[in-house]
């Protein structure tokens, strides 16, 4: 049997940063299926990463694992010190009574935000996403606008690595652009899964597929998604070539 763990990396006076992330050999297995085996996955300080990938590939477990809220069964994930991680699930589920006030002012509790700030930050983060009614129940939102609080309570954490798991679901073009911005802008490294070729295009640094054809278990290309397509494209003609061959 492997084994895995959860470990904080120690900090290096260099001239190069250690990785915000650093998860290395990690594989997750549900019931007989591999999801995914031996992987490994780095988040750098600046990064935007889409992660891509088929249904079933484990695209939002590897982001559960990266968030450190799943641990993989073997391999490790070494998560720089002092880091803030921020992460945003797929389905958003707030509780009956909860305002749009009240969920920000809570995670706002969780930072080291002076109080006299919290008031300011809340009404420029929110004004940004497009709240007005500051009082609404967040059950009330829609499905769109409850993904566009959810990320505003993770922004109002200042995080240093957003972890956001299909965020353009349900958001109107409106919300996009928004988010487009809040990723193109934000001082924090973002990792996004999404099917959203547009968003990949404007936000993304790097596309990550999560796909088991490759000999690494993803394959990992610098740019926007047409990079990407061109690379996996020269990726697969070279695979098939050393078939051809054998």
């Amino acid at each position: 049997m492997g084994s895995c763990r959860f470990k904080t990396a120690q900090l290096v006076f260099s001239k190069r940063m250690p990785p915000i992330i650093n998860s290395q050999q990690i594989s997750k297995t549900f019931g007989i299926t591999p999801l995914f085996q031996n992987i490994s996955f780095t988040v750098s300080e600046g990064d935007r990463i889409g992660l891509i990938g088929p249904n079933g590939a484990g695209k939002s477990t590897l982001l559960q694992i990266l968030a450190l809220i799943t641990p993989p069964d073997t391999g490790d994930v070494a998560v720089r010190k002092r880091t803030r991680l921020t992460y945003v699930a797929q389905h958003t589920h707030f509780a009956a009574g909860q305002t749009v006030q009240s969920i920000v002012e809570q995670a706002m509790s969780r930072t080291a935000v002076p109080d006299s700030d919290r008031q300011s930050l809340m009404a420029e983060t929110l004004g940004r996403a497009g709240f007005s009614d500051f009082q609404l129940q967040a059950v009330s939102l829609s499905g769109g606008w409850r993904k566009r609080l959810e990320i505003v309570e993770g922004l109002v954490q200042a995080p240093d690595l957003f972890l956001i798991d299909e965020p353009t679901n349900h958001m109107d073009l409106t919300g996009i652009k928004w988010l487009e911005s809040v990723l193109q802008t934000g001082r924090f490294a973002s990792v996004v899964v999404t099917h959203d070729r547009y968003l990949l295009e404007n936000i993304a640094t790097e596309v990550v597929e999560l796909n088991r054809v490759y000999e690494a278990g993803l394959l990992r290309v610098k740019g926007h998604y047409s990079d990407f397509l061109e690379a996996k494209e020269s990726y697969l003609e070279a695979q098939n070539s050393r078939q051809d061959a054998l």
